[in-house]
């Protein structure tokens, strides 16, 4: 876990199922959420947002994880 920082307030424009445009403006935890999970979609993961630095700690902390020397408290499958 990182903290990632992301805009407060997004104006998104989109289509419906009936294919009629709106434009709407989110705001808090709703433009939080929105900026997430449209980063699933472009394949963005939140360590592409973190400085080298920081992606140096992460690194190590995953290499921990993975060798068992660090417990999460969530079922964890690895590459064989």
């Amino acid at each position: 876990r990182e903290d990632v920082s992301r805009k407060e307030t997004i104006l998104i424009e989109y289509f419906d199922e009936k294919f009629v445009k709106h434009i709407e403006t989110f705001s808090d935890i709703r433009a939080r959420v929105i900026q997430h999970e449209y980063d699933h979609i472009e394949g963005v993961l939140f360590t592409d947002k973190l400085s080298p630095l920081k992606k140096k700690i992460i690194k190590g902390k995953l290499t921990k994880i993975t060798s068992g020397d660090i417990h999460v408290g969530y079922k964890m499958r690895f590459p064989k």
